[in-house]
């Protein structure tokens, strides 16, 4: 068994030697050339079809492999489940160099994706359990959740694969790593198939590497890139066929710890910060690790040890059983997440923003109890039946708003037909002013505010909001003057928003007690 693994890991090896020169000149021929732009790291266009090499050596060490037959097993090759994945992986990989060629939307290459997996789940390889022993057991009992979970394995592997497919060699590196250990846990399950197939993927990987590592000759392109993905996706199910599927099904995942953690937070990375969930952006691990000073090569190699030492647990992890496997790897993806905020991934996820938008969507949503309590002094200030009602309940606001001062002057057209204005209100120049041409002056302030207002306005620490009470109909009906001192209580995060929805229900509140004119 382990000669026709080293046979089939060498075949694959030697034809992507001599077939990734060939594929470089392909591509300069007929037009699969990355330019310099935007988000490109190298500086001079390149072939973008390495993996046209990747899946002739793929195959050409198949070809080797075709011929194996080990007792009690018959020959490996064909199989029925495998037609399924050669074909949906030929079908991702000339979607990815078509893109290659001429960029597609990313509708339609998702769409690929789809399809592409639901090739393999109706070939028969797909995920219908999940089990870790006595600690743990699922079953998927019905084909949809089944094709969902399935389809999302297939989708998440290659778009991991492409989207470390940003610095030479990194992408062929992990995904060598990635399959050197399932080739080891395929050897020491004796199952030969998933062990012949890795070794023929990880031999052309390694192949190609020579030539793509840094400085790069030819890229991988997203043919090479979706079908390494796929390819991985496919085998790891399959190689978990003949055992529990559970720590298993889970190497793959923390061997590909870091590029598979960079795909599933990168759409809710650009969620957060207000831009398109899948758009490409340079905030990658490895772009982070680019932008704190890191050499393309230090960067690289330091991603292949992470990679390593990851599947090294995992070969450790499979001799474990039950409880002490899933806590191993528990403890390992939160040491994976701590070691990727260290490298300055998680800066955007910084615990202070993420608890403000979580607080802010609360109280948007008026989930939150001070929403609440706000929204129904909103509803006495609406119904208030007079204008002295309706201030008392904007003190109220205020008061909980924590201001210390408040002062509403309504214009005469703002005040109701039935009400007359306050008793010997002063103007500006201190004179008297009468009932008609004075505008109505609502005063109040904090009960325990002790000091003289005058001298409390002199403070350098006020924070001082003069609203305009505009209809709709655009007539100015008074102004709403409040001020805070920041040093006895600083602003809440919702203070400012408070106050114009204040200032709305009082507007509509004047409205409704003016009447028509």
């Amino acid at each position: 068994m382990l000669r026709w693994i080293a046979g089939v890991f060498a075949v694959g090896l030697a034809t992507a030697l001599l077939a990734t020169p060939l594929a470089a000149r392909f591509g300069r021929a007929f037009g699969f050339m990355d330019t310099p732009q935007g988000r490109k790291v190298h500086t001079q266009p390149i072939p973008r079809c390495g993996g046209l090499a990747l899946v002739i050596s793929f195959f050409a060490a198949l070809a080797l492999a075709a011929f194996a037959d080990f007792h009690g097993t018959g020959r490996l090759i064909p199989r029925g489940q495998m037609l399924a994945v050669y074909a949906g992986g030929l079908f991702i990989f000339l979607v990815g160099l078509a893109d290659d060629r001429k960029p597609l939307p990313a509708k339609l290459k998702f769409l690929a994706q789809i399809a592409a997996a639901s090739i393999c789940f109706f070939g028969g390889v797909r995920i219908e359990s999940f089990s870790m022993g006595e600690m743990f057991s699922l079953h998927l009992n019905q084909d949809m959740l089944s094709y969902g979970l399935t389809v999302f394995w297939f989708v998440l592997f290659i778009n991991a694969i492409n989207l470390i497919d940003g610095l030479d060699g990194l992408a062929a590196g992990v995904a060598f790593f990635v399959c050197a250990v399932q080739v080891v846990l395929a050897t020491m399950r004796a199952d030969p198939l998933p062990a012949m197939l890795f070794a023929a993927l990880g031999g052309g990987a390694l192949g190609f590497l020579r030539y793509n590592f840094n400085p790069a000759t030819i890229f991988l392109g997203d043919g090479g890139s979706y079908f390494l993905g796929y390819m991985v996706a496919a085998l790891s199910i399959l190689s978990s066929s003949k055992s529990q599927v559970g720590a298993t099904i889970l190497m793959p995942i923390l061997a590909f710890g870091v590029p598979l953690l960079d795909t599933l937070t990168s759409p809710l990375r650009r969620f957060v910060r207000g831009k398109k969930m899948f758009e490409p952006d340079r905030q990658h691990v490895h772009h982070n690790l680019i932008a704190k000073g890191w050499s393309q090569r230090k960067a690289v190699v330091f991603l292949y040890g992470v990679t390593a030492f990851l599947a090294v647990m995992a070969v450790l992890i499979v001799n474990m059983r039950d409880v002490p496997a899933g806590l191993f790897i528990l403890l390992l993806g939160g040491a994976l997440i701590l070691f990727v905020r260290k490298a300055g991934y998680f800066s955007y996820f910084a615990v202070d923003k993420v608890f403000g938008w979580i607080r802010d969507i609360s109280d948007v949503a008026g989930v939150s109890q001070g929403r609440r309590t706000f929204l129904n002094l909103q509803i006495e200030i609406s119904q208030a039946p007079d204008l002295p009602s309706m201030w008392e309940n904007v003190c109220e606001a205020l008061e909980q708003l924590g201001f210390d001062l408040g002062e509403m002057m309504l214009t005469q057209e703002a005040a109701p037909k039935t009400e007359m204005a306050p008793q010997a209100p002063h103007d500006v120049a201190g004179s008297a002013c009468g009932p008609v041409s004075c505008p109505r002056v609502f005063e109040w302030q904090r009960a325990d505010l002790d000091r003289d207002k005058r001298e409390f306005l002199t403070e350098r620490s006020l924070l001082k909001v003069e609203l305009p009470l505009i209809s709709k109909g655009g007539a100015s009906m008074g102004v709403l003057w409040l001020v805070k001192n920041l040093r006895d209580d600083t602003q809440s995060d919702y203070t400012l928003r408070r106050v114009e929805q204040l200032r709305r229900t009082v507007v509509s509140t004047l409205e409704r007690l003016s009447g028509p004119r």
